[in-house]
């Protein structure tokens, strides 16, 4: 029984210390797959803040493109308004010239036709 119970003691030292050095070897592949990925990590990291101070400077100059578009199309606003101002303007002194000379055209126009008809008939007479 003394040697069964050495044996046995013998066995699990045995495979206590396998399963120690298979523990240590697979906390050294967990050690360097650990490493590997803060070295992706840190990779990651070294490419992404150039990326995001881009993105930053980026979204700066859009917001200036957009501020300055509003800006364009308040000014494109006001230039409609002024041109409809003048537009305005221009109708209502058509209007206003076409009130004060268009009676007096008009009956400088039948003046000239009665003079014109006087005439005719003035030559039509003394002909005859």
């Amino acid at each position: 029984m003394d040697t069964l119970l050495t044996v046995l003691v013998g066995c699990a030292t045995v495979c206590f210390g396998a399963a120690c050095i298979y523990m240590i070897i697979a906390l050294k592949r967990v050690m360097h797959n650990l490493d590997n990925v803060s070295k992706n990590i840190e990779e990651l990291s070294s490419k992404t803040v150039p990326v995001l101070e881009n993105l930053d400077v980026i979204t700066g100059r859009m917001k200036n493109v957009a501020e300055n578009i509003d800006e364009q199309v308040a000014a494109i606003g006001d230039s409609a308004n002024a041109i409809k101002d003048v537009a305005d303007y221009v109708v209502a002194l058509e209007r206003k010239v076409q009130e004060r000379i268009e009676g007096p055209i008009l009956d400088s126009v039948a003046f000239l036709a009665a003079l014109v008809k006087g005439f005719r008939t003035f030559l039509e007479r003394v002909r005859a």
